[in-house]
């Protein structure tokens, strides 16, 4: 078998990034087995395009994913 690949085949793709990003870092609790943290992301053509999709994502987060991973505890060993 022979390559047949020659330079002229290879596709470049050039990543532009325009618009507007919004990124938040929630963290809650301070113990090790009791922290959970958690990142938000939204991007839009412009800054309130990137806003109205945060809002939505956080609106998200905060009536179902919340709630749900504070639900999810460690295990515990057993104390004898």
């Amino acid at each position: 078998m022979s390559d047949d690949t020659t330079s002229d085949d290879v596709e470049r793709v050039e990543r532009t990034d325009i618009g507007a990003s919004v990124e938040a870092r929630l963290k809650r609790g301070t113990g090790t087995r009791d922290e959970d943290k958690i990142t938000i992301k939204a991007k839009g053509e412009t800054a309130t395009d990137a806003l109205e999709e945060f809002e939505q994502l956080l609106a998200e987060y905060e009536a179902e994913y919340g709630d749900r991973i504070r639900m999810i505890q460690p295990t515990q060993p057993d104390e004898s």
